[in-house]
């Protein structure tokens, strides 16, 4: 039984998993998600049924003051508390506890695979006795942030993995910041779930993984800091639909057109980015100054394009919707990848073996950034949420015309691919829930 919630961040991995088990045929496969989100889990079963359970009916939006939280620049922790206390507090929480409570009754799962963010569904399986498999699908390191050692660099502080003396201090300062928004922003939190006599009262991601029977994380080492990681974390590489990693191209109107062209940079700052006028006008001056000779695919909500004070350059163009940004990725006219740091986004990149430029505006992106330039796979802005369309050029040339950024970002696809991917996450949910491991008089 999976369970998540309904944003692209946390469900893609864990339905790429679940459409992978259900092209094997494996039986008895159960998703517990969002209301808004049960067409894509109905639309996943590529084999054995794929049965929906309902989630919360209103999941959390990252949207308004939280979404401004969250984008207050790299050193803020108080981006990370809001959305901690915002996950902890919303109703749907309770809801989807009690829920949970009611699935694991009637289905009696053996096994669940539960994200991270998704706290009625850990705390329904820590209750019922049910044993479970953690997904991260953001930087891994963060899921230990209360056991980091303290030269490891603080997630979401954006810092390298080398510190320098000054950085070093830096850390400490931002870890300690961090800590103690963390405890305001969930004082009160904790203590009505504590009332409740929930196990993990405040929460937290280590413990939840520490009580799992495996966590899964979705990169390598090498793009992820090492650090003292339990035998029972397995990090799996991109999560990449087996048949999209050597696609068969449709034959539809967007593919034709990048068959057409020499050169294309792609374009996607994820779901949640909401950018000004003046940052919109800013990447369009940037992207326009490296045609003709590079076109540009971006994919901007009509929102956003709405936004925009200027008419697009002729080198440009907008889609609001791709059918597949995985099939965008692997088109050999595709050459750059434009991106805002969402890991998932990332490790599709590094799937294709793309190169990167990471503009980050929030949280773990400022960490994913990061991690891209010390594995040599691309260029990040220096002052996010600044843009600025000198600095931008001058990036893209450089990712289009030096071969280390690409043949870096080929390596470490062949490394992520090696991990395994979903099928080797099917193998390990298959053995895993062959054993019950369940305590004695638990159904």
């Amino acid at each position: 039984m999976f369970a998540s919630p309904s944003h692209p961040g946390q469900l893609n991995p864990l339905l790429t998993i679940a459409a992978e088990m259900s092209r094997r045929g494996e039986p008895d496969l159960w998703f517990s998600v969002d209301v808004d989100a049960r067409h894509r889990v109905e639309a996943a079963a590529l084999g054995s049924p794929l049965r929906y359970l309902p989630g919360a009916d209103v999941p959390v939006r990252i949207e308004g003051e939280l979404y401004a939280a969250m984008a207050g620049g790299r050193r803020t922790t108080a981006g990370l508390a809001a959305l901690a206390r915002a996950v902890r507090t919303a109703d749907g929480t309770a809801q989807v506890y009690r829920r949970s409570l009611d699935h694991i009754e009637r289905v009696d799962p053996r096994l669940m695979v539960i994200d991270v963010m998704n706290l009625g569904a850990l705390d329904a399986a820590t209750a019922a006795g049910v044993p479970y498999v953690l997904s991260v699908p953001y930087p891994i390191s963060a899921a230990y942030l209360s056991r980091l050692p303290w030269d490891y660099p603080t997630p979401t502080s954006g810092l390298p993995r080398r510190l320098t003396g000054a950085q070093r201090l830096t850390n400490v300062l931002f870890r300690a910041r961090l800590h103690m928004a963390l405890l305001r922003a969930l004082a009160g939190p904790t203590w009505r779930r504590r009332a409740r006599g929930l196990a993990n009262a405040s929460g937290d991601p280590a413990e939840y993984a520490a009580a799992a029977v495996a966590v899964f994380g979705y990169t390598v080492f090498g793009l992820e800091y090492p650090f003292p990681a339990p035998d029972h974390l397995h990090l799996l590489g991109a999560m990449v639909p087996e048949e999209t990693t050597t696609p068969e191209r449709p034959c539809d109107e967007l593919t034709d057109w990048l068959d057409q062209q020499t050169s294309v940079v792609y374009v996607c700052l994820g779901t949640l980015a909401s950018l000004s006028a003046a940052q919109l006008d800013a990447f369009a001056e940037a992207l326009g100054r490296i045609g003709p000779e590079h076109q540009v695919l971006w994919k901007l909500p009509p929102q956003q394009r709405c936004a925009l004070t200027r008419p697009l350059p002729a080198n440009i163009r907008v889609e609001e919707w791709v059918p597949s940004q995985l099939a965008v990725l692997a088109h050999p006219r595709v050459r750059a990848f434009v991106c805002h740091g969402g890991a998932n986004g990332f490790h599709e990149g590094i799937h294709f073996g793309q190169p990167m430029l990471i503009t980050p505006f929030w949280l773990d992106c400022y960490d994913v950034a990061a991690r891209a330039v010390d594995a040599g796979v691309g260029l990040a802005l220096d002052e996010p949420p600044r843009v600025d369309p000198d600095e931008i050029t001058g990036k893209l040339r450089r990712l289009l015309s030096e071969d280390g950024f690409r043949q870096r970002s080929c390596y470490w696809s062949e490394q992520s691919r090696k991990a395994g991917g979903a099928g080797r996450a099917a193998d390990l949910l298959r053995d895993l829930s062959g054993r019950d491991e369940r305590p004695a008089g638990v159904a």
